[in-house]
């Protein structure tokens, strides 16, 4: 498909293909009309663009995704982080990351995105900001972000923490079974420790009860240092799909056994 050039905004496109920025925010745009020496007003530029297709929306306001002429039209990437990407872009200081599937998907450990990113924010306040195609809960992580696809993302041990700390935030368990392995075979101890260290005694025993078929190691330690105080929920109160004696756990939400995991190699 081809897309016009107006030939006042060349300057402004010409700087765009040459950094090849996925987003475009509207001080990005400004600055670019003042740089080109443009004087017609960025909002006047941001609808040209939109107009002939080269700047396409997202789920923010003030932030598009540039379409290259490398894209042969006005076609997203359809990159699955674009939202979070494109919020950051206003809010960079949000604390905030992927978590659980969209987490494991970076990764690596996951062979596909979810449907809806989830993500991880600091408080009810920021998860209530966040865009809407996205999916958030509220958890703090102890340990660092990193960034993975140009987003803030949790930690493998971080990640692990959040389902045990909130079971009923995982959209769905029996997708967690197929990343879940892969994701407890490269956990570590010391960071796991971390991240564990202050939570409450039944945060570290659903990490036992989840662990320990996949890392007997891992859920060991645990049992060691911090052993299983009184009985615990996995899930809301309700009718038992199992019971752990050893991790006096009330298993009500696992749509698997986490005991038959095979351990990792």
């Amino acid at each position: 498909m081809t897309r016009s050039i107006a030939p006042s905004l060349a300057g402004v496109l010409e700087r765009l293909e040459l950094n090849q920025p996925e987003l475009v925010t509207s001080e990005d745009l400004a600055r670019l009309v003042e740089e080109t020496g443009l004087q017609t007003p960025m909002k006047v530029v941001a609808s040209r663009l939109r107009d002939a297709g080269w700047l396409l929306p997202t789920a923010r306001r003030g932030v598009w995704e540039f379409a290259p002429a490398s894209a042969a039209g006005p076609y997203s990437r359809r990159d699955p982080v674009t939202p979070l990407r494109a919020f950051l872009s206003k809010r960079p200081s949000a604390r905030c990351g992927l978590t659980f599937q969209a987490a494991a998907w970076v990764h690596g450990l996951a062979d596909r995105a979810p449907a809806r990113l989830e993500v991880a924010a600091a408080d009810r306040e920021l998860a209530r900001q966040l865009p809407d195609v996205l999916t958030a809960s509220v958890f703090v992580p102890h340990l660092d972000y990193v960034q993975q696809r140009g987003v803030p993302t949790l930690q493998i041990e971080s990640v692990l923490a959040h389902m045990v700390s909130r079971p009923g935030a995982v959209r769905s368990w029996e997708s967690a079974r197929e990343w879940l392995p892969a994701l407890a075979a490269e956990l570590q101890n010391d960071p796991l420790t971390h991240e564990l260290d202050g939570r409450p005694a039944s945060v570290r025993a659903r990490a036992g009860y989840l662990l320990q078929g996949m890392r007997p190691d891992l859920a060991d330690r645990l049992f060691t240092t911090h052993p299983p105080r009184g009985k615990t929920w996995f899930g809301a109160h309700g009718p038992l799909r199992r019971h752990d004696n050893r991790w006096q756990i009330a298993d009500t939400l696992l749509p698997f056994d986490p005991r038959r995991f095979p351990a990792a190699a």
